[in-house]
C-alpha cells in the first residue's frame, strides 16, 4: 500500500481538508502544557473545556477569549480521550519534558493540514541557515496558490514560523535560524504510530510523512526505533529488507482492526 493512496482516517483523530488553526493561532504549546498540568489524563473531554473556560486555567482576560482558545486547542489536539490520537499523545506526554515539543507538534500536524503540508519546506532548509517570513510566505503561497490574501498569507507564515520555533525547527526571536528538533525514542515511536494509524505497515513506516517530519535520516530513524523497542515503547524487528513494527498494548482491539482499512 503506497502512502499516496492513503486518506487520513478521521476516526483516529486525523483532520484533512482546508481548515487550519494557523490562520489565527500557532500550535499553542504553552497553552497545551498548562492545560495538561491542570487536567489529569484520566479526565473526560468536558473537563478540558471546564478548565479553560470556567476555571480560566490559562489566565485569559475574557470569556470570549477563553472559549476561542478552547476551540482552537480542540481543533489542534481534540482534547478528547475517546480520540485515539489524543489518548496516545497523553500516554507519551509524561515520559520527559524534552519530548513534549515534538509530541505536540506531531499531533498538531496530524490535525492541521497547512502545518503538515508546509513543514517540509523548513525541513529542507540546511541547519544554521536563516529562515525569513518572506521565505515562509512564498512556500505557503506556492503550496496554496491564490488561496490567501497578502495580509493573511503573511500572518499565517509568521504563525507557522512560531510553531516551528516551539517545536525546535527554528531558533531566534528576530532572526530565525534553522535548528534540529529534539527527537527521542518516544517521539520516534509516536511518529511511527501515526503512520500505523494511517494504515501503513513495515518499512513504509520509516519513510511516512510523519517519519519525515522528524528531520532525521532513515538510518537515524531506524536506530531510534530500535532503541524505542529496547525501552519497551514499541516492537521493532529488522531482517534485511523485511521490517516489522508493532505497538503492543497501545491500541484497543477495535482501533487495531480499523487501522487495517483506514480508508
Amino acid at each position: 500500500m503506497g502512502e499516496k493512496s492513503l486518506k487520513l482516517p478521521s476516526a483516529m483523530g486525523f483532520r484533512d481538508g482546508t481548515v487550519s488553526v494557523h490562520t489565527s493561532r500557532t500550535m499553542m504549546l504553552p497553552e497545551l502544557t498548562l492545560v495538561f498540568d491542570k487536567v489529569p489524563a484520566s479526565a473526560a473531554s468536558d473537563a478540558y473545556t471546564t478548565s479553560i473556560v470556567a476555571d480560566n486555567a490559562l489566565g485569559k482576560p475574557t470569556q470570549t477569549t477563553r472559549k476561542r482558545t478552547a476551540q482552537r486547542l480542540v481543533e489542534l489536539y481534540a482534547l478528547d480521550p475517546t480520540c485515539p490520537l489524543f489518548r496516545l499523545l497523553r500516554h507519551f506526554w509524561p515520559t520527559d519534558t524534552g519530548s513534549r515539543p515534538m509530541l505536540a507538534f506531531l499531533a498538531a500536524a496530524a490535525r492541521d493540514p497547512i502545518l503538515r503540508e508546509v513543514t517540509p519546506f523548513v525541513v529542507a532548509v540546511q541547519i544554521g541557515e536563516l529562515v525569513t517570513t518572506a521565505q515562509v510566505t512564498r512556500a505557503l503561497e506556492g503550496r496554496y496558490p491564490k488561496r490567501f490574501g497578502t495580509s493573511t498569507a503573511l500572518a499565517t507564515a509568521q504563525r507557522l514560523a512560531s510553531s516551528w520555533g516551539q517545536a525546535g525547527y527554528l531558533a531566534g526571536k528576530v532572526k530565525k535560524k534553522r535548528t534540529r528538533p529534539v527527537v527521542t525514542p518516544v517521539v520516534a515511536t509516536f511518529a511511527l504510530l501515526l503512520g500505523y494509524l494511517s494504515g501503513l505497515r513495515g518499512k513504509l513506516l520509516l519513510d511516512s510523512v510523519w517519519a519525515r517530519l522528524l528531520d532525521r535520516s532513515p538510518t537515524e530513524i531506524s536506530a531510534l526505533a530500535a532503541e524505542a523497542s529496547r525501552e519497551g515503547w514499541m516492537t521493532y524487528k529488522a531482517a534485511g529488507a523485511v521490517v516489522e513494527i508493532t505497538f503492543p498494548g497501545l491500541l484497543k482491539p477495535n482501533e487495531e482492526i480499523a487501522t487495517l482499512d483506514p480508508n
